[in-house]
């Protein structure tokens, strides 16, 4: 199931990318950057500096039904990278097939200030062997998953040529479905352009007012782990929590966490794998989608899980479909270490 998500994003993303476009471009861009070792054993591995190429199709409607899905002017895009760590031996080249979503932020005479988001099904040249290839613990199963952010500032040299600066950050990993499953965080700094196959001026619409409550809302996590028999077991998150909108795009807020993971061994009881977890959450709410980062603390787990661990991050894309429905992914991490990715569907009251 988790192979699909990506997929899953692509199509919440498309269902807004046909008909009338007020722009259509093909954007590319130049990398290179560096590998964050979160680990002492990872660093001498992560010696070398990831370099990469990216083209991408974008496009973006005009129209105030579409505005309103963000509140903001925002492109939809589908895209293919290549990056190169520079280490062909034992870490190779990712491949990537992303979709991603970028509103406009801030626009000002020639410049454009964006924030772009996606998520890509990537293909891994090198990954994890036991013997021909023990220290890439990074990477083990060749399907993995490329989730990415990246402020990005345009400026426009023609009427229909931008040039781009950008500092992406990125993160690849299986999302559970074969360990190791380190993963890997890299920031790359990246300079590109944007080629306008369309442009007509953006029309000027009236923010609405923040509203004053508070929002709750539930949503239900569903993925499978392995149990270490041979199989794959399902893992459960039930999320119920609260935020209130402080600015146009930002609110803050807190919530409740309940995961009962079947992939865990019990000695009496299956209540023995359930863990409450409270959390506080970050959410970055562009009309429809929340994008939503929790820090969460185990209030209870069992003692041979996560051992050396108190607390772990949860970051999640949802988009509202209808007045109350969200659809969305999800990825479970502690520190820099991703454990699960996960399918999610929720409830807004």
């Amino acid at each position: 199931m988790k192979s699909l998500l990506p997929f899953l994003f692509f199509g919440i993303l498309g269902t807004s990318a046909f008909g009338q476009s007020a722009r259509k471009t093909l954007d590319f861009s130049a990398q290179t950057g560096w590998i964050i070792p979160h680990n002492e054993e990872l660093i001498p591995i992560s010696q070398s500096n990831p370099i990469g190429l990216s083209l991408r199709y974008q496009v973006l409607k005009s129209k105030r039904e579409n505005w309103e899905a963000c509140n903001c002017f925002h492109y939809l895009g589908l895209g293919l990278q290549v990056q190169d760590f520079q280490n062909p031996e034992e870490l190779g080249q990712a491949w990537t097939f992303y979709g991603s979503f970028q509103p406009i932020l801030w626009r000002k005479n020639k410049l454009e200030l964006a924030l772009d988001m996606g998520i890509g099904a990537s293909y891994l040249t090198r990954v994890y062997d036991p013997v021909e290839n023990p220290r890439n613990t990074f990477f083990s199963a060749p399907l993995s998953f490329l989730l990415f952010v990246r402020p990005v500032i345009s400026y426009s040299l023609s009427s229909q040529f931008d040039l781009t600066a950008s500092f992406n950050y990125n993160h690849i990993s299986n999302g559970g479905q074969r360990q190791p499953n380190r993963g890997m965080n890299y920031p790359l700094f990246a300079l590109g352009g944007t080629y306008f196959l369309k442009k007509e001026s953006l029309p000027d619409y009236a923010k609405p007012e923040i509203p004053k409550k508070f929002q709750f809302y539930l949503d239900l996590g569903i993925n499978s782990r392995s149990n270490g028999q041979g199989g794959r077991s399902p893992n459960f998150t039930i999320g119920a929590g609260v935020y209130r909108k402080l600015a146009s795009v930002w609110g803050l807020g807190a919530g409740l966490d309940l995961n009962k993971d079947f992939s865990l061994a019990v000695e009496e009881s299956r209540l023995e794998s359930l863990m409450p977890a409270p959390f506080i959450a970050n959410h970055f709410l562009f009309g429809r989608f929340d994008f939503q980062q929790r820090f969460a603390w185990y209030a209870s787990k069992p003692d041979t899980y996560q051992a050396d661990r108190n607390f772990y991050q949860r970051y999640t894309l949802s988009y509202q479909l209808g007045t109350k429905f969200r659809l969305g992914v999800g990825m479970k991490a502690h520190g820099h270490v991703a454990e699960n990715m996960d399918l999610r569907v929720g409830w807004r009251f």
